[in-house]
């Protein structure tokens, strides 16, 4: 431990020097009065006492080393005194013309003693010593030093029997010669050995002027001669006069460092001297600290939890204003016990908070945290974090345990509603996905159990909901989806399951059923539901589902395959009609695979360039002459051949590849109804229909599209005619318009596919730029019954009227064809005159004469007649 100067009494003070050596017999210091008028001899004294009594210590030499080490000059035998304990250098005094000493703290290497350096009750570095000044070197070791004269008193009569001879110290030593050589101030820095020091000294005169540099000030401070603005030199003079004394101490900057500046102001000698100790590494840590404690702080506040402190000892606990406040309470509501706090933890969390508390005092576990819930002083609950850790004694028993609590109640009340979330439909409040598939799960196993048992899947889906949300709007379709869960819902038990799978599907899971007659009758209750119609807003409407049903067999071994069934079913349904069920089958998931197989197959087609294009003639009816081709799509599919274009082109819908296969048959026949314009040149160019989807037309880049096909393919644009069909133009009326406006502009041509099958409103026959109707196949196909014949009369009356042209399709047979012509229909296309073929059969076909291509035609009426590829 320290030394600690209050510790010294009265008694243990070293005698002072006898009466005979009285005040006004002692030497005059140069801090005093000015020296006396005649010199005289002065005596310098160390009275040391110790364990062994009272020492006289003469001081006749220049230096001194004082400590515990038998090789220093004055060896005190104590062992609270340090080895090398301190120094004593003989300083001369200029005005008086003899000197004192002074003491310095440590060794010469510059290593500081263990208790330190007290002087007159004060810690010092250096000191210069005065007269009657008191050092202590540890507790029980101190010495009082003495000048005196000659004239006066013999201090070896006076101090015989204390005084003993000294070892001179070895570090100091300098030979005659060599002192002879030397002037005064030389022999005190080689005895002070200042040069040996690992920190800058630094000595000046009192206006600042560098008059001594030690080699490690040289070294660190090269420009501090010149610099005047040097911060070493800046403002000593003022902190003598504010320090009132001639020592103190600062602290200053220089570049990316700080010191710790000790300086010494010697008026008698006209001296400052200063000693710097780098303290960069102290202020480093410090600033590191003082960060750290902001960050604390700043945490703290900004974390606004409630701080805690029970005393194990006592069994008193603290709790911070904050902490009281947290469950409604004012900060003299609660007091200090511990029973402040377990009562209000909830019953079901108390004995496991205090189970986690015991097991981190135990040593079990590195800090305690637990989440429970505390009583509010309005009686609610509230969630809280609390964590805490424990002080240990020496003997590595918990004194103390302190943390902080936290307020996560709005945390408990977000993860609750997340985990709903998480398996609830937020719009329907009905099971999703991930909570239906482990019921179904758990209802697989019960039927595995129980195999007299079933379940069943019902895969529900709202019949043209779309046309629904589009009409009407997302709120009100919305608001018919939550209503549709709510009737479903009525409609089922409470052991069963209705589920939202997203859009305008629902899952029903009926538990405990023995055949799939009880599955039946659900569904059959849920399609009576449905019908009555809803009110919203008050509009009322009607909607319907397609749904599919899979029974669940023990045979099953997950939940996705057995909702896949009824999702497979529910598609048949689909393809039935509206307002129906199907029961799954095996079959289906055979046709389903397949179905995917060619989905992905599809999807690659475009890229293997296994799409062919096929063109099948106009021929105009009164001069039997092609006049242009239709272009249809073909699939080479490498393994199932040519595909129809009935199997893959809805499945391109579905998808939505039938818009860059759109694109690609567009360019493709621009291509080559250009190479057949330059080889076949005629007055009226020869025409190319190409057809277009809904989902192609619905494309806002779509006209680009059709005016960058036209500048890389430079056909006259009046021989481009689009076919589109009724159903793209009333279902895309807002935006369609101006589309055909656009495209009209661009010179292209425009003719309605399939008339009369449809929609078949006239009006969009005066709204919209149409060029051609075309009469659809069936009609003309059953132009041998009156009806028939009536109505393809009437499509074509109604198109000259409108001055547009009529091109009828499925010319089959000699008598259709003359039929038509007699109706004056311009132009027709079918078998009759050439099946679809590939493009260098239909350049064949230019090539021959009219009368030719239908005489060779005619042989393949009979073989193709039944064949509808386009």
């Amino acid at each position: 431990m320290a030394y600690d100067p209050s510790q010294i009494n009265d008694d243990d003070m070293p005698t002072t020097l006898s009466p005979q050596v009285s005040a006004s017999h002692r030497c005059q210091t140069a801090a005093t009065d000015s020296a006396p008028t005649s010199l005289q001899q002065v005596r310098h004294l160390l009275v040391l006492q110790d364990s062994n009594g009272e020492r006289v210590v003469p001081l006749d030499a220049s230096t001194y080393s004082i400590g515990r080490h038998q090789a220093n000059s004055i060896v005190i035998q104590d062992k609270a005194v340090s080895r090398h304990h301190a120094l004593l250098l003989r300083i001369p005094d200029p005005q008086s013309g003899n000197f004192f000493f002074r003491i310095v703290d440590g060794n010469l290497q510059g290593k500081r003693s263990h208790n330190g350096l007290w002087i007159n009750g004060q810690r010092y570095y250096s000191q210069d010593l005065k007269d009657q000044d008191t050092i202590a070197f540890s507790a029980k070791i101190h010495a009082t030093y003495h000048q005196v004269t000659d004239e006066e008193i013999d201090p070896r009569q006076t101090y015989s029997s204390a005084l003993e001879p000294l070892k001179p110290c070895s570090p100091a030593a300098v030979s005659a010669s060599e002192r002879q050589q030397l002037n005064d101030a030389a022999l005190v820095r080689l005895s002070s050995m200042p040069e040996m020091m690992p920190h800058p000294i630094i000595e000046m005169d009192m206006e600042g002027r560098v008059t001594y540099l030690n080699p490690k000030a040289t070294a660190q401070f090269p420009n501090l001669r010149t610099d005047p603005q040097h911060p070493i030199k800046t403002g000593l003079t003022v902190g003598f006069l504010k320090n009132l004394n001639h020592y103190y101490v600062r602290e200053i900057e220089i570049g990316n460092y700080f010191y710790e500046q000790s300086i010494h102001c010697i008026p008698q000698s006209q001296l400052i001297r200063s000693y710097l100790i780098d303290i960069t590494q102290r202020k480093q840590v410090e600033q590191i600290l003082r960060k750290s404690e902001e960050r604390y702080a700043a945490a703290a506040r900004g974390a606004n939890d409630g701080l805690w402190d029970w005393d194990l000892k006592n069994n008193t606990i603290y709790f911070s204003p904050r902490w009281k406040a947290m469950i409604g309470y004012e900060d003299h509501e609660i007091s200090d016990q511990i029973a402040e706090w377990f009562p209000r933890i909830h019953p079901e969390d108390r004995s496991r908070v205090k189970d986690e508390i015991e097991h981190h005092l135990s040593g079990r576990s590195p800090h305690f945290e637990s989440e429970y819930r505390l009583k509010h002083k309005n009686g609610e609950y509230r969630w809280f974090r609390s964590r805490g850790l424990a002080s240990l004694d020496e003997q590595q028993q918990p004194l103390r345990i302190a943390g902080s609590q936290t307020d996560i109640t709005e945390y408990h009340l977000a993860r609750e509603q997340l985990l709903h979330d998480a398996f609830y439909d937020s719009m329907t409040r009905l099971p999703n996905r991930v909570l239906l598939m482990d019921r179904i799960s758990q209802a697989i196993k019960k039927c595995k159990r129980q195999q007299q048992e079933h379940c069943a899947v019902l895969f529900l889906d709202l019949d043209r909901f779309k046309v629904i949300n589009d009409s009407l709007g997302h709120m009100l379709g919305d608001r018919l989806l939550i209503e549709v869960a709510q009737r479903l819902s009525s409609c089922l038990r409470q052991d069963d399951t209705v589920a939202r799978l997203g859009g305008d599907e629902f899952v029903l899971l009926i538990n405990s059923i023995p055949d799939i007659q009880a599955a039946i009758s659900a569904v059959r209750r849920i399609q009576s539901s449905l019908k009555a119609g809803f009110n919203l807003g008050g509009q009322e409407i009607f909607t319907t589902a397609s749904i599919g049903i899979a029974l669940g067999h023990p045979h099953y071994e997950s939940a996705e395959d057995l909702l896949r069934d009824a999702d497979a079913a529910m598609y048949q349904a689909k393809q039935q009609g509206k307002d129906g069920y199907v029961v799954f089958k095996s079959a289906m998931h055979s046709q389903a695979v397949a179905l995917l197989q060619l989905e992905n197959d599809l999807r690659r087609a475009l890229d293997r360039q296994e799409f062919r294009l096929h063109y099948q003639p106009i021929v105009q009816l009164q001069t039997q002459k092609i006049i242009g081709f239709e272009a249809l799509t073909r699939w080479q599919h490498p393994e199932r051949g040519l595909v129809p274009p009935s199997d893959f082109i809805p499945l391109a819908e579905d998808t939505g590849m039938i818009v860059p296969l759109g694109q690609w048959l567009l360019q493709e026949a621009c291509s080559q109804m250009l190479h057949w314009q330059q080889q076949f040149p005629h007055e009226t160019p020869l025409s190319i229909c190409v057809n277009i989807s809904s989902r192609q037309f619905a494309q806002n880049d779509f006209v680009a599209d059709i005016r960058q096909t036209l500048t890389d393919f430079p056909i006259a644009r009046s021989s481009l005619k689009l076919e589109i069909t009724e159903g793209v133009i009333m279902e895309q009326e807002e935006t369609v318009a101006e589309k055909l406006k656009q495209l009209k502009a661009m010179g292209v041509r425009l003719s309605i596919d399939d008339f009369g099958t449809g929609y078949s409103s006239l009006s969009y026959l005066q709204t919209f730029p149409v060029d051609t109707l075309k009469v659809d196949r069936s009609f003309v196909m059953k132009m041998g019954h009156p009806d028939s014949r009536e109505i393809v009369k009437t499509i074509v009356m109604l198109a000259h009227n409108l001055k547009l042209d009529v091109v009828a399709e499925g010319i089959e047979t000699q008598a259709q064809g003359k039929l038509l012509k007699e109706m004056n229909c311009e132009y027709g296309q079918g078998y009759y005159y050439s099946r679809p073929v590939e493009h260098h059969a239909a350049t064949n076909l230019l090539a021959k004469s009219q009368s030719d291509i239908i005489e060779h035609q005619t042989q393949y009426t009979s073989k193709y007649r039944s064949i509808q590829l386009s």
